[in-house]
């Protein structure tokens, strides 16, 4: 994964990872953030391509911290996350995440589609109901549902496109 960040420096936010209720200006902060000129190059490319049958190289996702710094709380394991924005615009945000083995608890304070790349993920929502998703697979969370997300597995990739609704 490229650049570590410490206390010093401090975490990276990433728009697929919810964050709890009531942080909408942190929000929409990170939807206003400057892409990286990574990003500016990758964006002149036009078309970018996600799926199943292209595996992700792992050094182009960075570290975002913790998942209690970015507003989930750890249920069991040590998870850890990292992604990469391909897009943001307004309240907009796309790219990647990936997530490591644990049981998270998270607020999504995006609407969000997403699609597995690799891995497996099982997320329940606040009813109990309870889907597992595996590469190829999608889904759509509304903002402001509690999900609790659990990668079993080595870890988990996804495609994500997240609007942050008013």
């Amino acid at each position: 994964m490229s650049e570590q960040h410490t206390p010093t420096n401090g975490p990276r936010f990433h728009p697929g990872m919810p964050l709890p209720h009531g942080n909408s200006a942190v929000v929409k902060n990170l939807l206003e953030e400057r892409p990286s000129a990574t990003a500016r190059a990758d964006a002149l490319e036009g078309m970018r391509v996600y799926s199943p049958k292209l595996p992700v190289d792992p050094s182009s996702l960075t570290w975002l911290g913790p998942p209690d710094a970015l507003g989930g709380e750890v249920l069991s394991g040590e998870p850890r996350l990292y992604g990469r924005f391909d897009f943001r615009g307004g309240n907009m945000a796309a790219g990647l995440f990936m997530a490591t083995t644990g049981l998270i608890r998270v607020t999504f304070p995006f609407t969000e589609h997403a699609t597995i790349l690799e891995g497996e993920v099982t997320l329940t929502d606040e009813s109990g109901r309870t889907q597992s998703f595996k590469a190829g697979d999608s889904y759509f969370i509304r903002q402001n549902q509690v999900i609790l997300w659990e990668v079993r597995g080595k870890h988990v990739v996804k495609s994500f496109f997240n609007i942050m609704e008013q």
